[in-house]
């Protein structure tokens, strides 16, 4: 009985280390983050800069302590201190991040996690990586399988909501619909996923979703 128990003891250890090894190999392949160009690509001149777009993401973040629905209600209130203008071009921002994440790669990573994703779900599960950080977006867009190491649930009903922040921070200020002034392109990037394949495509997130 007590061979046994040590054994499972053991397993466990092993089964941590290796668990430590690939957070630490994780680590080592971050890439250097880049902004999307935004501005130059803007028409309207109404569009908030990433760096000031990531502190009030971040700022909603940390005062809910990553509770994502809290998140929504904080971000509301932090929008609710900003002139109009300056939530709409937050708003616009948000969708112009949102287009950059529309790719078949992230998708893939999405059918994943909820066993089948499109439309709606999909749109959530951006919404739900912005909400996480300019990090987190990053470095999922460049290496999506790696989401595995943070995200917490494969539910899309508890992705949904944090750009409705801006929209009722907005409505609550003006009395008015937020304006929809950027309209970028929504053309799906990409190479299509062979679902037959996506085991191989997205490991481990396979691993702990399917």
């Amino acid at each position: 009985m007590t061979s046994k128990r040590a054994l499972i003891k053991l397993l466990l250890i092993i089964q941590i280390l290796v668990i430590s090894c690939e957070k630490k190999e994780h680590k080592k392949t971050l890439k250097t983050h880049q902004y999307i160009n935004l501005i130059s690509s803007d028409t309207t001149g109404k569009v908030m800069k990433e760096d000031e777009f990531w502190k009030l993401i971040d700022q909603s973040r940390i005062q809910s302590n990553d509770n994502y629905e809290l998140q929504t209600k904080v971000l509301k209130e932090i929008l609710l201190k900003l002139k109009a203008e300056e939530i709409e071009k937050f708003d616009n921002t948000f969708t112009a991040l949102l287009a950059a994440s529309y790719n078949w790669d992230l998708l893939g990573a999405s059918y994943v996690i909820n066993g089948g994703c499109f439309d709606d779900c999909f749109d959530y599960f951006r919404q739900n990586l912005i909400a996480h950080g300019k990090e987190k977006f990053y470095d999922t867009i460049a290496n999506p399988d790696d989401c595995v190491y943070w995200i917490k649930s494969q539910n899309e009903e508890l992705w949904n909501g944090i750009q409705y922040s801006a929209y009722d921070a907005y409505k609550e200020k003006t009395g008015k619909e937020i304006p929809k002034t950027y309209n970028p392109d929504w053309t799906l990037k990409g190479e299509e996923f062979d679902e037959n394949n996506i085991e191989k495509k997205y490991p481990k997130l396979a691993k702990k979703f399917l």
